[in-house]
């Protein structure tokens, strides 16, 4: 009977300190989340809010929150929370790729980059090409939102983006031409050439981006053009067929690495 009494003196005491630890920790845990929303307020006011202490106030706060809900709720809620989060993103992603595609499934795909970009880059050190970049990205954003686009990535120079229609895919690769030989100050400082090749077909849509034979087809269009070029598949040049202001020449007929046949590529241009 002794040795009973022991033992569950022995596990009530050890029960607790567990939850005396546990609330120490739960307090040190509060107090520390408390100190840093502090200097997060002392930081905006030293700042006056500029949008860069915003952006960062927005994803520390977000990580403050998320530290509290795991101390509160536990860490199987929160994460269970972020993971639906992230399903709803990526079905309202997909709604929106899947808004751009016609009728019969189609969309069209756009590949740009910058020709030369690496000796641009050596020439004018990281520094003023990170700032020409930005120039350049600015002219870019504008034309896919002019006509209705959807960006689907960037990686340094290069942009692969998707339209709704042909038509939409190569008016918008005519205003990016127009407004890269136009320029902004720094672009007139330093010319830059876009070369671009655009496609229409199917794709798988997977995590954000596409995939498939069209796509590597658009790709390879685009690697046969020259700085200020916009060359278009067959599939463009029928789409577009009937669209009176836009004027597409008969460029080449080429073998595209990876696939089969060869191929007839359309340069693009206005009306005469």
């Amino acid at each position: 009977m002794l040795t009973t009494v022991i033992v569950l003196a022995t596990a009530l005491a050890l029960t607790s300190a567990g939850w005396l630890v546990t609330d120490l920790r739960r307090r040190r845990a509060r107090r520390e989340v408390q100190r840093l929303r502090r200097a997060l307020d002392r930081r905006d006011s030293l700042t006056h809010q500029r949008p860069a202490a915003r952006a960062m106030r927005a994803v520390v706060g977000t990580a403050l929150d998320a530290a509290v809900r795991m101390r509160d709720e536990g860490v199987g809620v929160v994460v269970k929370s972020s993971l639906e989060g992230l399903a709803r993103w990526s079905q309202e992603d997909q709604s929106q790729l899947a808004r751009l595609a016609g009728d019969d499934g189609r969309v069209a795909i756009l590949f740009s980059d910058i020709e030369d970009s690496t000796v641009l880059n050596d020439q004018l050190g990281d520094a003023e090409w990170v700032k020409l970049l930005a120039s350049h990205n600015k002219l870019v954003e504008a034309a896919v939102l002019a006509h209705d686009g959807h960006i689907i990535k960037s990686q340094g120079d290069g942009f692969m983006i998707a339209f709704g229609s042909a038509a939409n895919a190569v008016h918008g690769a005519l205003d990016l031409r127009a407004a890269i030989e136009a320029g902004d100050r720094r672009l007139r400082r330093r010319p830059i050439q876009v070369r671009v090749g655009v496609h229409v077909g199917t794709a798988i849509e997977k995590d954000g981006d596409l995939f498939g034979r069209d796509v590597a087809l658009a790709a390879r269009v685009a690697a046969e053009a020259v700085g200020g070029e916009i060359l278009a598949s067959d599939a463009v040049h029928d789409a577009v067929a009937d669209i009176p202001d836009l004027h597409l020449i008969e460029a080449q007929t080429v073998e595209l690495k990876g696939l089969p046949g060869t191929h007839r590529l359309w340069a693009v241009d206005t009306a005469n």
